[in-house]
């Protein structure tokens, strides 16, 4: 990694958040006992016994760092008030595992929360995930291959007896096709999140490339991406958005946000977080 991936590392993503006003959670939840990341902080409406509709946050940080419940999980507790069970998942770090391990850990949080719902007042048949730059790929990839009955892990396939599919999913500014990223070489995060330079390995990428797993039956999506990201640049999200409208014509959002940058606050502002819970409520509430 070099230092200036290094000082990429910003302090919303990287740094944890106690939040100790919310006092209906449970924290440091393992769903998974292998790489020792895989750990879940679950926050529940303050009112009421569900069963609640539950939202997955995926963090961003290059697959490199991150933190589970970050700042940046604000705009998703925003669904506490809304009647939404907020679950902030840890994977593992690309520094201690490659692909496709990170998105073996979200499917299997996703059993987890389905496994636990009546413990956890949980409706495991309305689960959504938002997830943003390299979390959304991630979430993108965990949707998709559910759905299309692909990338399972080993003892996790397709026969497994609890479903590891989602009923919506938000993606804001997520990457797609990592050989197209500039400037990629064998210290760049695209090369170690996959373990070797992207363009060397077309096949590894075409597997990290969620529109692989593009079929009918992927979950709704609601997707952004900035005309001004030149970290993740709008290709990206064309291609993801072509490929859905390839096998269907309705159900999904794709919107360029005009003048963003990657991970820029107008994604977080009080009328883009409304935009993604009316989507939310239309495909999890029926609303």
């Amino acid at each position: 990694m070099t230092e200036e991936e290094k000082n990429r590392q910003d302090p919303e993503v990287a740094c944890y958040c106690e939040r100790p006003e919310l006092k209906r959670k449970e924290t440091g939840i393992s769903y998974l006992r292998k790489t020792g990341y895989e750990k879940l902080d679950l926050y529940l409406p303050e009112e009421g016994n569900g069963p609640f509709p539950v939202l997955i946050d995926v963090h961003g940080g290059g697959w490199f760092y991150g933190t589970r419940s970050s700042r940046r999980l604000d705009p998703v507790l925003e669904g506490l008030k809304r009647g939404y069970a907020v679950a902030s998942v840890d994977y593992t770090l690309s520094g201690a595992a490659k692909f496709p391990t990170q998105v073996y850990e979200l499917k299997a949080a996703v059993r987890f929360l389905r496994e636990h719902a009546t413990r956890y007042l949980l409706d495991p048949d309305r689960i959504g995930m938002w997830g943003l730059s390299a979390g959304a790929n991630l979430a993108m990839l965990a949707a998709f291959s559910a759905a299309a009955g692909e990338l399972e892990d080993e003892g996790g396939g397709i026969g497994f007896p609890i479903s590891d599919r989602i009923q919506a999913l938000a993606a804001l500014y997520g990457p797609t096709d990592l050989t197209i990223s500039e400037g990629c070489h064998a210290a760049s995060m695209e090369s170690l999140f996959l373990g070797c330079i992207p363009r060397e390995n077309p096949e590894l990428a075409r597997k990290a490339n969620p529109c692989t797993y593009v079929t009918k039956d992927a979950p709704p999506c609601f997707l952004q991406y900035g005309d001004a990201d030149e970290l993740v640049v709008p290709e990206h999200g064309f291609a993801v958005r072509d490929a859905l409208q390839s096998v269907r014509t309705d159900g999904d959002w794709f919107e360029i946000v005009h003048g963003a940058g990657h991970a820029d606050a107008r994604f977080r502002t009080q009328e883009n977080t409304e935009k993604i819970f009316r989507f939310f409520d239309a495909h999890l509430k029926g609303i």
